[in-house]
């Protein structure tokens, strides 16, 4: 499933493709694909001459913000993929969504498992979001209730590269946390948009164990971890996301990320720094891969 890196790719691509394109059209080619306005004939029928005013990312989800305050939001999941086509391009058979632009070209929302969602929705209350721990998820299911684009993203947690996602916000969010750390930082409520390949990249490179409790951290396991977080997903971006199989940039190109990381899908291969092979566990039914010297196993707590 894209994760931050990969979907932040396909953002910046857009923007500078699409932004400031005009709609001329839309087809649903299939109509679960579309989460909100129901049924998907409305979805057309209120994109229809819409102009693109910006492209970007909240969580792991891609944001088209349009010229009249909405927000079309595109949610990539398993296989999803925004491809921009030139005029002229042949058909593509797993297109779900294509969004006819007035310069000619299509902006096609490809998504061979079918998994992928579309939502267009009132603009507003996107700042306040996800601002502390134990904000409430609440599920914006299809149907004719009107949310704002706020709502929909209320159950999230703070962005790991902004500005505001400080150390000591960090330490504040894990305080009293007896998570496992993999599972953790896999809760898109805790932090938004790390998944399973950049939680393995960050506790490798924060030598913490998957297992770990995050109520057993020290300060200087905090700022470790809080570092190695934010250096995998800037480097993920900077490699423009890791494909595995089904993602690529909206070029259609995959990243190149998949090549340069240290444990992820590496077992029993030797690890980069002290050359132990890789194991694999399970935690929470994700596949999780790590280093045990790099990584040591946490101590189990003795009975009270």
């Amino acid at each position: 499933m894209p994760e931050l890196p990969e979907v932040e790719t396909v953002a910046r691509d857009l923007q500078r493709w699409v932004a400031g394109a005009t709609i001329a059209g839309a087809e649903v080619r299939w109509a679960r694909t579309i989460r909100h306005p129901q049924p998907p004939e409305r979805f057309e029928a209120e994109i229809a001459g819409a102009t693109i005013r910006r492209v970007d990312r909240r969580a792991k989800t891609v944001l088209l913000h349009l010229e009249d305050g909405r927000v079309m939001t595109v949610a990539l999941r398993m296989t999803g993929a925004l491809i921009v086509a030139p005029a002229g391009t042949g058909e593509d058979p797993y297109a779900r969504v294509v969004f006819r632009l007035a310069d000619g070209r299509e902006l096609r929302y490809r998504d061979v498992r079918k998994f992928g969602r579309i939502g267009l929705w009132p603009g507003g209350g996107l700042r306040s979001i996800g601002a502390g721990r134990g904000a409430r998820s609440r599920r914006i299911a299809e149907g004719t209730t009107t949310y704002r684009i706020g709502e929909v993203f209320s159950g999230h947690g703070p962005e790991p590269l902004s500005r505001s996602f400080t150390v000591e916000r960090f330490a504040e969010r894990l305080a009293r946390r007896s998570a496992k750390l993999k599972s953790l930082l896999l809760d898109q409520s805790f932090i938004a948009g790390v998944g399973n390949i950049y939680a393995d990249e960050a506790l490798w490179r924060a030598h913490l164990h998957p297992l770990r409790r995050a109520d057993t951290l020290g300060e200087r396991d905090v700022r470790r971890l809080h570092r190695a977080v934010r250096q995998v997903l800037r480097e993920g971006i900077a490699n423009r996301g890791a494909s595995f199989s089904d993602y690529v940039g909206a070029d259609g190109e995959p990243g190149a990320n998949a090549e340069r990381l240290a444990v992820y899908r590496r077992t029993g291969e030797p690890c980069l720094r002290c050359g132990r092979r890789i194991e694999r566990v399970v935690v929470g039914q994700r596949s999780t891969h790590f280093c045990p010297r790099c990584q040591p196993e946490p101590v189990a707590s003795e009975p009270a």
